[in-house]
């Protein structure tokens, strides 16, 4: 009987034993599937995506796991109670070895949010956090924080990594001197400047203020002093930039002046930049201005910053400088900082510096970070003005400034004034202003690239009203630009009137500019008329109607304009005088007529039938003789000659 019950105790300790065992293997199983889990997060991490660590599934108690197996039926007291010890060790252990794997979790967590941050978690943070009034009107909240980037400022990657390997520059850069920079906002945080400067980076332009998306009130953003403070003294070169929202050029200049007031005494050693970007439902965006406004509000705040001693510098992306801004006008005056989220950039404009991603990683920032190239031309000496004397960027091959073009200029309608200059040689193009008396000064109306134009017909202007121009040249030499003096001021007068010949027959010249005005008289074809004024699609037109001088009203369609030609004449030899004159727009041809003294009249002796053709010599002429001459021009319209008046007649003498 003993035998037996000692066998019962045996048998039942070693099934004691099984219950054990398979407990702790049960208990360890969880571990298993958290290592793999663990491997699976940092892989993704290791790919460049962020940790999605709300997704992961972690086991909160390895201990309440075990307790969820099966347990062996009960046994006697004392066999029971050395089972239950067995069984408290065994839960001591495993409980020992969860709360290590706890920890290595924990380490895993924070070593993968330091390599790199949850941009997602990052960003859904910032949701969560309430904005405040400020922030709300702050066009940053979009594309600074990360969170609303528009599609125009991607290329044909939407998503980028922010290394800068796998980066192509454009081939103008080639030997270029490259360096790395970023640019920073309160939407960065705080900065530990020292170790920017040892990962590499060079330069930093700092958001100093901006204006409300709705508002349009002027802020400073609370971490510039900071910023531009702290990444001076670890060596960073440091310039400042205003995200503008302005609609007007004086906006423009008014957001020149604030940022000027937000860089005093502190180290600016880049330009002072005009971030111009739309803000989604924002001022600027809403607006809708033209092309040309957009760029002359550029240009007013470059102005101003060059008056003040700084050098300016243009941010856009590069769907605004290819489709929305007079680009070239811009770069004649500043660097261009061209922002394209690509690592290829196609744009064909002149940029010294391009932000080519927003989701930059950089030691001593938390978060991405915008990172930019800044180009530098071999040999050069790059000094940005810093508030002392006026500059743009100099270097050791800036051309000279080129000698200051001779302008004159011409009215060629009632509404037109034709600008003309010589040629200044060796230079890279033109630039034209016309003095605004609402603003009170000159403004630019055309920039022509190339030496060889030399005329320009400005259009759209009033009758009989004067205007003022000057023009300047300027000259592009390894990417900088000189410009010349303005010349002297020319001043134009539009004509008070303006003839023109009927081109139809049977015109109707009406009461008013209706249709269903009354009929006050009829005019055949190649009538000539007075223009003294426009309203929509009719001229206005002084007539006689029964000997009375009224005022007359004709449509447009039956009018044509062609002026006459200024004539010239020198004899060339004995038997021969030539005839030069001016092209006059849109002729068809010319009529020259010379007086018939037998006759006593004009007659016609050369029909030309080409516009563009500004001379004629008659021949077999007597020696010693004196022959006068007028001309006409003419334009065929719906098969038929309308003629110009003729001009003064001009007379010359043939040689002895």
């Amino acid at each position: 009987m003993k035998k037996t019950r000692g066998f019962l105790a045996v048998l039942l300790i070693f099934c004691m034993m099984i219950s054990v065992f398979s407990e702790t293997v049960t208990a360890k199983e969880p571990e298993s599937e958290k290592a793999g889990t663990t491997q699976e997060v940092s892989e993704i991490s290791d790919s460049g995506q962020a940790a999605l660590e709300e997704n992961v599934s972690w086991p909160e108690d390895l201990e309440e796991t075990g307790d969820g197996q099966s347990r062996e039926p009960d046994i006697d007291s004392d066999e029971e109670k050395k089972a239950q010890e067995t069984d408290a060790a065994a839960k001591t252990q495993e409980t020992e070895e969860a709360s290590e794997e706890q920890k290595t979790d924990k380490a895993a967590k924070t070593q993968r949010t330091d390599v790199e941050p949850d941009s997602e978690a990052v960003s859904e943070d910032m949701e969560e956090k309430a904005l405040t009034p400020e922030e709300m009107d702050d066009p940053g909240r979009g594309r600074l924080s990360g969170e609303e980037i528009p599609e125009e400022f991607y290329g044909d990657r939407r998503q980028m990594r922010a290394a800068s390997t796998g980066i192509t520059h454009n081939s103008r850069f080639s030997g270029y001197d490259i360096r790395q920079g970023i640019d920073v906002s309160k939407w960065n945080g705080t900065i530990d400047w020292s170790s920017v400067r040892k990962a590499g980076i060079d330069f930093a332009f700092v958001r100093t203020s901006y204006r409300g998306t709705s508002t349009g009130k002027l802020s400073q953003d609370p971490t510039a002093a900071a910023n531009m403070k702290n990444a001076a003294a670890a060596g960073v070169k440091v310039g400042a930039y205003i995200f503008s929202q302005a609609i007007t050029e004086k906006e423009a200049v008014e957001e020149a002046e604030y940022l000027l007031q937000t860089v005093k005494g502190y180290n600016i050693t880049m330009p002072l930049v005009f971030d111009f970007e739309y803000y989604a439902e924002g001022r600027l965006s809403n607006k809708k201005l033209s092309r040309r406004a957009q760029t002359d509000i550029c240009l007013a705040f470059c102005e101003r910053i060059l008056k003040a001693g700084y050098t300016p510098l243009v941010y856009a992306n590069k769907s605004m400088l290819s489709s929305d801004l007079y680009a070239s006008e811009i770069s004649a005056k500043a660097p261009v900082w061209l922002a394209h989220y690509t690592s290829k950039t196609d744009y064909s404009g002149d940029y010294d510096f391009w932000q080519y991603t927003s989701s930059g990683k950089v030691s001593g920032i938390s978060g991405n970070v915008d990172m930019n190239f800044w180009y530098i031309k071999p040999g050069s000496t790059i000094s940005y003005g810093t508030g002392s004397t006026v500059s743009s960027v100099q270097n050791t091959t800036t051309p000279a400034a080129p000698a200051a073009p001779k302008l004159s200029g011409k009215a060629s309608s009632y509404d037109k004034v034709k600008l003309s200059w010589k040629k200044v040689s060796g230079v890279s193009g033109y630039i034209l202003y016309r003095y605004d008396s609402s603003k009170k000064k000159y403004v630019r109306i055309k920039t022509i690239s190339g030496d060889r134009t030399v005329s320009y017909t400005d259009t759209g202007r009033s009758m009989g009203k004067s205007y003022k121009y000057k023009i300047k040249a300027y000259k592009k030499a390894d990417g900088k630009t000189a410009y010349s003096p303005a010349s002297s001021a020319v001043k134009v007068k539009t004509d008070s009137t303006m003839t023109g010949k009927t081109n139809g027959t049977s015109i109707a010249v009406r009461s008013g500019p209706s249709s269903s005005k009354k009929t006050i008289k009829k005019l055949g074809i190649n009538t000539g008329v007075t223009i003294t004024g426009t309203s929509g699609s009719w001229y206005r037109i002084s007539i006689k109607v029964n000997g009375k001088k009224k005022t007359g009203y004709i449509k447009k369609t039956y009018i044509t304009i062609i002026r006459k030609p200024t004539l010239s004449v020198s004899a060339s030899s004995s038997s021969k005088i030539k005839l030069s004159w001016d092209q006059i727009s849109g002729a068809s041809g010319y009529e020259i007529q010379r007086y018939h003294s037998s006759k006593k009249k004009y007659v016609t002796i050369k029909t030309i039938k080409k516009g563009t053709t500004t001379s004629y010599t008659n021949s077999g002429l007597k020696k010693n003789t004196k022959y006068k001459y007028k001309i006409r021009s003419f334009k065929t319209v719906r098969g038929k000659k309308i003629y110009s008046y003729y001009c003064s007649a001009k007379s010359a003498t043939t040689k002895k």
